[in-house]
Order: C-alpha cells, then sequence, then structure tokens
C-alpha cells in the first residue's frame, strides 16, 4: 500500500475531457496558492531583483492570460473598459508602479479565482468534441488558428511556468530580507 496517492479526476459537470484540463487547473492554482502563503503585501509589491515583476503583477497576469484566451479568443469578444478593469489588463506594463496598488496576496488570488469561476461558465456549454475546434486570433500581422485544447493545456503550461518564477522570487526576497536583518 502506499504512503500517499496521486490521482486527477475529471471536474463533474463538465465533459469529461474538458473537466479533466479543468482538474489540472485547479491543481496548478492550488499550488500557486500554496506559493503565496505567509507573503506580506509588501513582499508581493516588491520586484526582488532588477528587472523582475513584482509576484502579485504575475499573479494577476495569470487571470490576465485566461482572460484573454476564453472571452477574446474563444468567445471572440473584443476588449471593453470593463474586461480590462476585471482582467487587469496590462499588470506587467509598470512593475514599479505596482506596488502603489498596494494588492495584497488575497486580493491576487480572489482577482484570478473570479476569472477562473468565468471560465467554468463559459466552458459548461462545450463538449469533448469541442477541444478539437479551432478559434482563430491576429499576432503580429498573422492569422493563428489553436484548437480549445492546446488553450486549455496552455493554460495549465502559463500558469505552472509563472508557478515556478514566483517560487523563485519569493526565494530571492526570503533571502535577501534574513541577509538585512542578520546584518
Amino acid at each position: 500500500m502506499a504512503d500517499e496517492r496521486l490521482e486527477l479526476f475529471p471536474v463533474e459537470g463538465f465533459a469529461t475531457g474538458i473537466g479533466y484540463y479543468l482538474s489540472g487547473l485547479d491543481e496548478v492554482r492550488e499550488q500557486l496558492r500554496e506559493a503565496l502563503v505567509g507573503m506580506s503585501d509588501k513582499q508581493i509589491g516588491r520586484r526582488a531583483v532588477p528587472g523582475a515583476h513584482p509576484i502579485g503583477g504575475l499573479v494577476l497576469h495569470i487571470g490576465e492570460a485566461e482572460w484573454w484566451w476564453i472571452k477574446c479568443v474563444i468567445a471572440g469578444r473584443k476588449m471593453n473598459d470593463d474586461d480590462r478593469r476585471i482582467s487587469h489588463w496590462d499588470v506587467l506594463e509598470d512593475p514599479d508602479g505596482f506596488a502603489a496598488k498596494g494588492y495584497s496576496a488575497q486580493y491576487c488570488l480572489d482577482a484570478i479565482d473570479g476569472i477562473r469561476q468565468r471560465t467554468r461558465q463559459h466552458l459548461a456549454s462545450f463538449s469533448d468534441a469541442d477541444l478539437n475546434r479551432l478559434f482563430t486570433y491576429e499576432r503580429r500581422g498573422k492569422t493563428v488558428e489553436v484548437s480549445l485544447r492546446w488553450i486549455l493545456h496552455h493554460l495549465i503550461d502559463h500558469e505552472a511556468q509563472h508557478k515556478g518564477q514566483i517560487l523563485m522570487l519569493k526565494r530571492l526576497l526570503i533571502n535577501e530580507e534574513t541577509a538585512v536583518s542578520s546584518n
């Protein structure tokens, strides 16, 4: 008998394949949540090293990207001011000004969890046959076609990559604070 068992089950209420992707998204989100445990508002808003983005900005960027893929690419919606506000559009454009916003880790998580709820609402009507459905968008003067399957995989990968980046930045911040306090 194993000491620990790790399994992945599809989220209930969705087509099985889509449910598995949502389950993967939820797993990475929980890992992101754990990465932010114990972080202060100051740490969330600070740059760990020159050129890096604040951790809170990266968290909101995860939601911003999810919003764009689901609402703009899949739903075919054009961004409006309300969309920009909800998704914290262009959150990474002003990394030095991010700290002035005073966002907490909980605020950032709540914001991206709200976007995830909207993602779920949108995907509730999709079937597994839709996983191979193609969606198009324009990028750098070219038309790009992507499947729903690719988008959902990309969202998992995108969040996982930023989670790793956030863990590294957190370690740098904590090491720097420990070094300063021991002097």
